[in-house]
């Protein structure tokens, strides 16, 4: 639920054959690894040895296991919870619980479904559950050999089993998943690792036509090149300028990253490899890009990197006392990660480093910088800051520079989110409204349903919620919020509202939300035995449910 820390969870609120013609105009599609490998197998064959050719896949008995199970619990103590993975028979699963003394008073098991992460520093888990797709909340960290919370869940930010991985992610770890229309984290397939099609984009055209340079990587200007790697390589806050971006176009044309001003070098974030090479006069002058050093698919061994160094720095160096091995550790220093624990990260800005500039630490408030166009419009700059504040940050003073340029230079939808993040839900209402005239999505209708709710007008959000059912029937929550309200408004009995929710439980049992409003209607219905197999199900997976709690305990006292 998008918006669970504004308007509360209570309860109920009562491709094949190459020939050789001219090209077409129509749109290329995908037609997969197998479709490539039929012509460049020797390629395809190289790049099963690569890291990228594992960032994704299934959990089978055969996948190597580079845990160590035999490791004790992990403990969060903000939630005080511990977390466990054990094989059992041919399934991983990651056991949650909770203890008083050494009695164990809570417990929750779940099947871990698919892995993220090469294994080159991490390895986390998604859970996939009736085609929604969950992080589990536990990663195994490979340089220090050791299990703990996922990214991002430490200093008491565990979502536990809720984090939902929406196309944006697997975009940059996964290939051939398709998504259903209409909803966040709901999928019909979700594919394998990262494939050819990733990094050279849809294919048909190219089977079709394969003389046709237009599809041939070393045909693309070196901003086209670097632009595939940066796609996922260059970290920030991205804003999507429209869709459709594909390797070959221009990423400037497609999106904007904005950058947090740091110091020379502090603790960058894992994925910043191409922020940091941007930085370089090898980059600048020498023209280097990120295949100049990192061969995709090697077919050959790949000379050191000192060999690629010295093609450059060769004998017209000046400095000819410098050692001919290790440039790299030099020059491209290691240290930690801002977004990833446990990890070091080689910092690709390539240069002399002095003692001053190692590994200093990032400003409190960093401002913000566009890493694709010098002077960005001021109303992309203020979305920027609302997403660096709503996702990143969470720094009251990201949301004041949003809400000042946003103010200024209004786009609506963002200038709705972040009146609503700062408390003036009947401010964000209009700009909500005029955002949907723009365009109509999942994420500008809900929002503008929920406002409509925040601000009293219930009769109005019933109306939404309800073409939102319409619009996406694979999206429980939109069926939910137009239920209870129906029922509010009298439209609805409690039999009629506790079927639906009854339904909705059966999609999505782990919604402890679905299941104690269930509970609800079903205590009224004086059907008690369902209500506290409804609320004890809520409790199974939210043991924190104070309301759920409540409800049970009075139940088992009658």
């Amino acid at each position: 639920m998008r918006w669970v820390g504004v308007a509360g969870v209570g309860g109920l609120i009562l491709y094949f054959s190459c020939t050789s013609s001219a090209p077409s105009s129509a749109q290329p599609e995908y037609v997969g690894d197998a479709t490539c490998t039929r012509c460049h197998a020797d390629i395809a064959q190289a790049y099963t040895r690569t890291w990228k050719a594992h960032s994704f896949g299934r959990i089978t008995p055969n996948l190597p296991r580079i845990e160590d199970f035999n490791q004790p619990p992990v403990y969060d103590p903000h939630r005080n919870l511990y977390y466990q993975p054990r094989w059992e028979d041919s399934a991983l699963y990651l056991y949650e619980y909770r203890l008083k003394a050494t009695d164990t008073i809570y417990q929750r098991r779940e099947r871990l479904d698919y892995f993220i992460g090469s294994g080159h520093q991490t390895r986390s888990y998604l859970i996939w559950r009736n085609g929604f797709l969950y992080e589990a909340p536990l990663t195994w960290y490979v340089r220090v050999g050791k299990w703990a919370l996922s990214p991002g869940y430490e200093g008491g930010r565990n979502t536990r089993f809720a984090r939902e991985i929406q196309p944006t992610c697997l975009e940059c770890h996964a290939s051939g998943w398709r998504a259903v229309p209409w909803t966040y984290n709901r999928y019909d397939t979700l594919g394998g690792p990262i494939g050819c099609e990733s990094c050279h984009g849809p294919g048909s055209q190219h089977v079709q036509f394969p003389h046709d340079p237009a599809y041939h990587w070393s045909q693309w200007p070196l901003s086209r090149q670097i632009d595939v790697c940066s796609a996922c390589h260059l970290e920030g806050i991205t804003l999507t300028k429209k869709s459709g971006w594909r390797p070959g176009l221009a990423l400037a044309d497609y999106r904007l990253v904005f950058l947090p001003i740091k110091p020379e070098w502090g603790p960058q974030g894992i994925a910043a490899h191409a922020e940091r090479l941007f930085l370089s006069a090898c980059y600048q002058k020498g023209k280097v890009t990120c295949t100049t050093c990192h061969e995709p698919h090697p077919t050959s061994p790949p000379p050191p990197y000192e060999k690629r160094c010295q093609s450059c720095h060769g004998q017209k160096c000046p400095h000819t006392h410098h050692p001919t091995k290790s440039c790299i550790s030099c020059h491209m220093p290691t240290g930690p990660t801002s977004d990833i624990p446990h990890t070091h990260f080689t910092d690709h800005y390539i240069r002399v480093v002095r003692p001053e500039s190692a590994f200093g630490s990032v400003r409190a408030v960093p401002m913000l910088r566009c890493a694709m166009e010098i002077m960005p419009d001021s109303s992309w700059l203020g979305e920027a800051y609302l997403r660096w504040y709503s996702q990143q940050s969470n720094h009251p003073a990201a949301l004041s520079q949003a809400l000042e340029l946003l103010k200024r230079h209004p786009r609506a939808q963002a200038l709705a989110e972040a009146l609503l993040l700062a408390g003036q839900p009947a401010q964000a209402l209009p700009w909500a409204q005029k955002a949907l005239q723009e365009d109509t999505t999942l994420f500008r209708l809900e929002l503008y349903a929920y406002l409509l709710e925040m601000t009293g007008q219930p009769e109005k959000a019933l109306k939404v919620w309800e073409l939102l059912r319409q619009k996406a029937p694979a999206y429980p929550e939109a069926d939910f919020r137009a239920t209870l309200l129906a029922y509010q408004l009298g439209r609805l009995n409690s039999a009629q509202t506790y079927t639906v929710l009854a339904r909705l439980t059966r999609i999505q049992p782990w919604n402890a939300q679905f299941q104690y409003n269930a509970a609800i209607l079903a205590a009224q219905m004086g059907e008690y035995a369902q209500a506290k197999a409804h609320l004890k199900a809520a409790l199974a997976y939210e043991p924190d449910y104070p309301q759920a709690r409540e409800a049970y305990q009075r139940l088992t006292q009658q």
